[in-house]
């Protein structure tokens, strides 16, 4: 069920205001019993059951078995909407179909808790909750035009990598076949996961990764045709679990 609501999104190419992109738009920690090294990087919420889309290569891998970690621990991190500093805390767990996620580089994560601090007495946050999430529903079906304007959110560690950062650009070049959108955007270790939109607040894909020379840079982005692919097959796959 959740599987289909991610794809309802993608499929009509629905997307959201951009006053509302930075309160869904969250930091992520994860740990692993199989790797003593932490990873991280950016989701966006798409549910109000805190159900996270982010890229794959996030999720730590399980040593034993080579493959993506299935029962890594994470911490999804919520920003002020207004400060973009960290504010709530929740737990969740990795969404893998190992083969799928590495092939896409894409994974979802779903908040089932919030996170506690035995010593403080302290619970960031309140769950369950409505998260804020992206629905999508005041955009309209376009195709990413090449010289648009693109704005990406995540937490980069160029910045710090614990308050949320807003990076401008325009669409660069178009990768149809590889269903890849390049931008010059600013794109770093710490963005993939999280949300490019247009001028409008609109999703055009997932930053994930940064192509370059030694004297320049630009940002890779998974496209919302690409997404939507990961989605039919990912809901397949489940289904056979």
């Amino acid at each position: 069920m959740i599987i289909i609501i991610v794809v309802g999104y993608f499929a009509f190419s629905q997307k959201s205001p951009s006053d509302d992109i930075a309160a869904m738009v969250v930091n992520i920690y994860c740990e692993s019993d199989y790797n003593d090294e932490s990873s991280g990087g950016s989701g966006t919420i798409f549910s109000e059951d805190g159900l996270v889309l982010t890229n794959a290569h996030i999720i730590p891998i399980n040593l034993e078995t080579g493959m993506l970690d299935d029962e890594a621990t994470c911490l999804v991190i919520l920003p002020d909407s207004t400060t973009g500093s960290p504010d709530e805390i929740y737990w969740a767990y990795p969404i893998i179909a190992p083969e799928i996620s590495e092939l896409y580089d894409l994974a979802f994560m779903q908040i089932h808790d919030v996170f506690y601090d035995p010593e403080e007495g302290v619970a960031y946050g309140d769950y369950p909750k409505k998260f804020p999430s992206y629905t999508g529903t005041q955009c309209k079906e376009e195709n990413v035009r090449l010289g648009e304007s693109v704005r990406v959110y995540g937490y980069p560690a160029i910045s710090g990598g614990y308050a949320l950062t807003i990076t401008d650009g325009v669409v660069s070049s178009l990768l149809p076949d590889e269903g890849l959108i390049i931008t010059s955007a600013k794109i770093s270790y710490g963005n993939s996961g999280g949300i490019a939109v247009d001028q409008y607040g609109c999703m055009i894909g997932v930053p994930s990764m940064v192509t370059g020379d030694e004297n320049e840079s630009l940002g890779v982005i998974i496209s919302n045709d690409l997404i939507a692919e990961f989605a039919d097959e990912l809901s397949v796959q489940i289904g056979n679990f």
